[in-house]
C-alpha cells in the first residue's frame, strides 16, 4: 500500500546546526499519527517541510506516492493559524478551493465547526479559536490525501475539540493519512493510533 505521507532522511539546517536531522517515517492511508516532543524538538519545522511551507535541506517527502506537486495535496494547519489578516474566512476557502479543482468546504464540515458566523469575518478580527476553525475547514477542502496539523486544538473550546476529533476520524476513514502535533495528551489519546517522538530534531527509538 502506498503511504499517504512518506518521509525519508528529512533534514533542516539553521546556521551550523541541524534542527531536524535524518527523520524518516510513513503514515498509512486511514492512519492518524501524533508527532510529539518538547519545545524546540523540531515538530513545527518537520510539519512545515512535509506541508511544503518550508524548504527541505536534505531528504524528501512523498504524498500519496508523489514527490512533486505535494503542496496542493496536503491539508495544512500551521502552528500560528495566521493567514493574511485582511482576508475573510470565505476568501481563504475560495483560494484553497481554487487550488483543489474548485472544491468548497463540505457541508458537514461547515456545520460541525459552526463556520457561518465567521465566514465573512477578517482574520485580523478573529479569536485564536475562530482562526483555528477556519484553517481546519480550509485544510479539509477537496479531501486531500494527507492532513498535517500543527497544534490544531490550541484555542478550541470543548465543542470545537469534539468536532475536530470527529472530522479527523471521518477523513481517516475516507483514506486520508493524518499527522498531528499537539501538546495535549488527552487530544492525542482521543484521535491518534500511535505516536512518533522527536528529541532534538531526531526521532527517538
Amino acid at each position: 500500500m502506498t503511504a499517504a505521507i512518506e518521509v525519508r532522511g528529512l533534514g533542516k539546517r539553521r546556521g551550523d546546526r541541524w534542527v531536524v536531522d535524518d527523520v524518516a517515517f510513513a503514515v498509512a492511508p486511514g492512519e492518524i499519527v501524533a508527532l510529539v516532543g518538547g519545545n524546540g524538538a523540531g515538530k513545527s519545522t518537520t510539519l512545515a517541510m512535509i506541508a511544503g511551507a518550508l524548504a527541505i535541506d536534505r531528504g524528501w517527502v512523498a504524498i500519496a506516492g508523489a514527490t512533486s506537486g505535494t503542496r496542493r495535496r496536503v491539508g495544512y494547519v500551521p502552528e500560528g493559524a495566521d493567514p493574511p489578516g485582511h482576508l475573510t474566512a470565505a476568501e481563504l476557502w475560495a483560494l484553497v478551493g481554487g487550488l483543489r479543482g474548485g472544491a468548497a468546504v463540505p457541508p458537514d464540515v461547515h456545520a460541525a465547526l459552526e463556520l457561518e458566523p465567521i465566514a465573512d469575518r477578517r482574520f485580523e478580527r478573529m479569536s485564536l479559536g475562530q482562526r483555528r476553525r477556519a484553517c481546519l475547514a480550509a485544510a479539509l477542502i477537496g479531501a486531500p490525501p494527507a492532513l498535517v496539523l500543527d497544534e490544531p486544538d490550541n484555542g478550541l473550546d470543548a465543542g470545537a475539540l469534539a468536532a475536530m476529533a470527529t472530522l479527523l476520524a471521518a477523513a481517516a476513514a475516507a483514506g486520508a493519512g493524518v499527522l498531528i502535533a499537539t501538546h495535549d495528551p488527552a487530544v492525542r489519546a482521543q484521535v491518534a493510533s500511535r505516536e512518533l517522538v522527536l528529541v532534538a530534531g531526531r526521532l527517538s527509538d
